[in-house]
């Protein structure tokens, strides 16, 4: 078996990993995830990229996007700039959440889009919208050793945020 194709066999089942483990508690922040609205009419859609920042070999995540289905109804997720060569997955079966899950077997370093997000808003006119992200799993591409993280919540104009500790 190649060096190669041991790599990605353990990204795999690492991410198999972070589907069923339970949310982490919160940690000290070395790098952080946040969310920040790109484009924000009161009606129409509105494009929320995930970011990170200093993220250092990410090899998976997973995080669910906490929102108000009475304000916005999600329409898309596409991969952002940092997440390029990640395979990732999502999903709206529940109400009220998007679940994002990636993994790039390279683990994914630097600053930038993780994931970009696109709602419809809906409602009557409302532009406040709460954004969380919860049961947010991270883990290291080298190591497969879980990432500890914390959240804090925030809005389309005051981005949540995931912090990791490395």
């Amino acid at each position: 078996m190649k060096l190669g194709s041991i790599k990605r066999t353990l990204i795999i089942a690492a991410l198999a990993v972070v589907i069923i483990m339970p949310a982490l508690s919160c940690g000290r922040a070395a790098s952080c995830l946040k969310t920040a609205r790109k484009s924000g009419a009161t009606t129409g859609q509105v494009n929320v990229p995930v970011n990170a920042n200093n993220a250092s070999n990410l090899g998976s995540l997973e995080f669910e996007l906490v929102y108000n289905p009475g304000i916005l109804q999600p329409e898309s997720v596409a991969k952002g700039e940092l997440a390029d060569n990640a395979m990732i997955d999502f999903s709206f079966a529940r109400s009220g959440r998007v679940w994002v899950a990636m993994v790039d077997s390279n683990g994914l370093s630097g600053s930038g889009s993780l994931a970009i997000i696109t709602f419809r808003r809906v409602g009557s006119g409302q532009t406040a919208a709460t954004l969380t992200l919860e049961n947010v799993r991270a883990y290291n591409a080298t190591t497969l050793i879980d990432i500890v993280t914390g959240t804090t919540a925030g809005s389309l104009t005051t981005p949540p945020a995931i912090n990791f500790a490395h």
